[in-house]
């Protein structure tokens, strides 16, 4: 199948989803603004089929699934429009003939159905072209390239920037010296004067600036005392001059770089960028419905952990995610608030003294991961990625496999391949084990392989396999 016909069948897939999800919250809402619907589970479930065979001949027939996204245009939405037409006009005699019920009530839903399903599949429309849109516009943004500055203005420095003009790791945004040079041009990109901490928190906060550069023929000794520490204070990752297919290493030392180099040649994410922005759209979306429809679930588990004990219901802990960033992980406490007073410890299984009564109950559900559909929702997680890890624990992974930073490139996730494969992780021999699946995702990963995870994590639920 070509990358055309892969993108073709996943927006068919996506409108399909959005048609159905449109007739049932119709039919909801129909039935709490009329009367009963007798036999109202065989109906949903005659409307739903009939829903989403109508709109698979709809699409098919006005071809809108092979709409490319930044050829949507108002001529496109049309055709969609035209669509759920179609879609309307099929499903109301073939539900109207298999079950009875009041005309009305039948044109009131018809009527409800189209423009819900018109909504809602213009709005993702819409949506998915802003965000392509601005992934084109802002190419220093994209999930392949990070923000950085060259040190120096010399011939090397030049140099440098031009080599990596064409770089698919680095975006450059300019220039970074200590000479009063700020606002001047070379090679088109910008210089900037930085001599203070205060400087280069500047820097940092209104250029988004994520990595500094040094040419091989900078000596560190001739900067100015503390600026190196001060980048890194500031969250600027201090690095090399990268050499080709390297990545950015969070400030490595030659010595790691060469160690990661002899382990393995990089390894590159599988999923094409359309995929990516698919994914992150079917996250946002989903995240979004997921916190609406546990809302009371939510509820229930803050209310049991705060009479248990009376302490913080939401455990909130530092993780490194993509880009090698830190964010903070949301998850409904499940120990002691007094479990790591003795520093950082790993969680040993359902014996772990830490549990609290209601904690061992929602860790056994998966209950207590609840709260990282926020996470999902607002970009620093995904559903399927690799679990992060606190920088702790990457430092001691990291002696034995430098290879973690390839999974930078990616969003880290609410369960993985590694977590179905490897299950919990309290040592680690079983962190570099998950490395290697981790890193075989990584490789290997599609939407098709994500939706069999995402499957297979929830069988493990329903069936209580342990993970």
């Amino acid at each position: 199948m070509s990358n055309g016909e892969d993108k073709s069948l996943y927006i068919l897939i996506m409108d399909m989803g959005i048609s159905i999800l449109a007739s049932l919250f119709s039919v909801l809402l129909v039935r709490f603004l009329m009367n009963p619907i007798y036999g109202f589970q065989t109906f949903l479930l005659i409307w739903l089929g009939c829903s989403g065979i109508s709109s698979f001949l709809g699409f098919m027939i006005m071809g809108t699934h092979k709409i490319v996204i930044r050829y949507s245009t108002l001529r496109s939405l049309g055709r969609i429009a035209t669509s759920v037409v179609l879609k309307t006009v099929i499903l109301f005699p073939v539900v109207y003939f298999m079950h009875l019920h009041s005309s009305y009530s039948l044109r009131l839903l018809c009527v409800i159905d189209f423009l819900m399903t018109l909504a809602m599949l213009i709005i993702v429309r819409i949506f998915m072209i802003v965000i392509y849109e601005d992934m084109n516009k802002n190419m220093g943004r994209d999930v392949d390239r990070l923000r950085v500055v060259v040190l120096g203005i010399g011939e090397k420095s030049i140099s440098l920037v031009s080599r990596l003009a064409n770089s698919p790791h680095y975006m450059v945004i300019g220039f970074l010296t200590q000479e009063d040079k700020d606002g001047q041009v070379i090679f088109s990109k910008k210089v900037f004067t930085c001599r203070t901490n205060e400087e280069i928190a500047r820097l940092r906060k209104d250029i988004g600036i994520e990595g500094v550069i040094l040419p091989s023929t900078i000596n560190t000794s001739d900067l100015g005392e503390g600026v190196l520490e001060a980048f890194v204070d500031n969250g600027i990752h201090v690095l090399t001059a990268p050499q080709i297919s390297e990545i950015s290493y969070n400030g490595f030392t030659q010595h790691e770089i060469h160690a990661i180099s002899r382990k393995d040649d990089f390894i590159p994410d599988g999923m094409t960028p359309f995929e990516r922005i698919f994914k992150r759209v079917s996250d946002c979306f989903l995240s979004g419905l997921l916190l609406i429809i546990f809302s009371p679930l939510f509820l229930i588990c803050y209310l049991a952990i705060k009479f248990e004990d009376g302490g913080p219901a939401i455990f909130s802990q530092e993780r490194i995610g993509r880009f090698g960033r830190p964010f903070m992980i949301y998850k409904f406490r499940s120990m002691r608030t007094d479990a790591e007073k003795m520093g950082p410890a790993l969680y040993s299984g359902d014996n772990d003294a830490r549990l609290t009564k209601v904690g061992r109950f929602i860790r056994a559900h998966h209950l207590d991961e609840l709260p990282q559909l926020w996470n999902v929702f607002i970009g620093d997680m995904a559903f399927i990625g690799y679990r992060p890890e606190r920088q702790f624990y990457i430092d001691q992974i990291v002696e034995h496999d430098p290879r973690y930073f390839y999974l930078y490139q990616i969003r880290p996730g609410v369960t993985s391949y590694a977590t179905l494969k490897n299950g919990y992780t309290d040592t680690i021999e079983k962190m570099i084990r998950r490395l290697e699946l981790d890193l075989y995702y990584l490789r290997n990963r599609s939407l098709w392989f994500d939706m069999k995870i995402l499957l297979q994590t929830f069988l493990s639920i329903v069936f209580g396999k342990k993970f």
